[in-house]
């Protein structure tokens, strides 16, 4: 998918950096090797947290484009 606004692009790329490290943090929980696994229990929760934050921002911008087309039509 390729996003030319700025405001979406970057909301889009918060997503995908935030699932990126998402996917991470679950190798490192589910690695046995791995004893101490607190620091990626918290690197998780504020992935989780930023990939909502990046999804509200790329609804808002979504909700935006759509007031102006219906104001525009």
């Amino acid at each position: 998918m390729q996003v030319s606004n700025s405001a979406a692009a970057f909301a889009y790329q918060g997503m995908q950096d935030g699932f990126n490290r998402l996917a991470d943090n679950s190798q490192q929980l589910a690695n046995p090797n791995n004893t101490d696994k607190t620091e990626a229990l918290v690197d998780l929760k504020q992935n989780e947290t930023q990939v909502q934050a990046s999804a509200k921002s790329f609804k808002s911008y979504d909700d935006m484009i759509g007031t102006l087309i219906d104001i525009m039509a």
